[in-house]
């Protein structure tokens, strides 16, 4: 298959933590952060098309993949930013496009405000700035009920397929390739700290939306439950340089949902900026 990733480690205080890259280290960085539970392979669709016009690298987020737990657990939005900035500083990165998705998205926007200079576009997807407590409730529901292991990768399938209901088949196999390990008693379990669920912080980034300075792209899932339409347009209308998108038939994993859309939708959106910027 073409365009398949490098697999890199890098220390980061007291963790090592793994991404992903694709493409030539010459050409534009775009950076990609995934949601809580998932991982870097998350973006493989999008990666390998991508990387034909960018170099990708895509982040296992702390407890997540193949990144370290945390021990204890800390799992708060300023470690993971944190292990952001020394990320792209220890790979010298300058004028990023930085995406996330869920808490990816988060991060993602977090860190512009903290740092502009290094960031020259943001692409926030389908999460809103100060998610409900709904959203919190769930993943604590998530951390008390999910099950331990999967007796086979299909009962795993058939449980993420309930979330992505569009997604095709192969891409949800795909999916669990990377997000399952098998133990020596043959069961299958999710490759990412629980704890991560439980830890979940009370994001409010309301506050920081108007010290986003670079082009900025809000983007949701037609059908998402997580991020509201009228939610996602007033949040796009508080980043001064920002537009909306709707990806359709796509609920709240857009990027897998729908992942042909996705990206046609992402590359519009930076084909008008490098027009516009010449």
């Amino acid at each position: 298959m073409r365009n398949q990733p490098t697999d890199k480690f890098i220390h980061i205080d007291n963790l090592q933590l793994h991404y992903l890259e694709w493409g030539n280290e010459h050409t534009q960085s775009m950076v990609l952060l995934h949601g809580i539970g998932d991982n870097a392979h998350i973006w493989d669709h999008f990666a390998r098309n991508a990387a034909d016009h960018l170099r990708i690298i895509a982040l296992d987020q702390r407890g997540h993949g193949f990144s370290d737990w945390a021990v204890p657990p800390a799992y708060r939005c300023e470690d993971y930013v944190t292990d952001l900035d020394k990320l792209i500083q220890a790979l010298q990165l300058t004028g990023i496009i930085l995406m996330g998705h869920s808490m990816g998205a988060l991060h993602a926007t977090r860190y512009v405000s903290l740092q502009p200079e290094k960031v020259s576009t943001l692409i926030h997807a389908d999460i809103e700035p100060c998610p409900p407590e709904w959203n919190k409730k769930y993943l604590l529901n998530l951390y008390e009920e999910l099950p331990a292991f999967y007796e086979t990768v299909d009962q795993y399938v058939s449980e993420i397929q309930k979330n992505s209901p569009y997604a095709e088949q192969e891409m949800l196999y795909d999916i669990a390739s990377h997000a399952l390990t098998q133990g020596t008693d043959g069961k299958f379990r999710c490759q990412f700290d629980r704890e991560v669920l439980s830890h979940f912080d009370h994001y409010d980034l309301r506050p920081y939306l108007r010290d986003i300075q670079c082009p900025s792209l809000v983007i949701r899932g037609k059908e998402s439950r997580v991020m509201s339409e009228q939610i996602a347009r007033e949040m796009s209308y508080s980043i001064p340089q920002c537009s909306f998108a709707e990806i359709q038939k796509a609920t709240h994993p857009l990027h897998t949902d729908n992942p042909t859309e996705f990206f046609r939708v992402i590359f519009n959106f930076l084909d008008e900026l490098f027009i516009r910027n010449q």
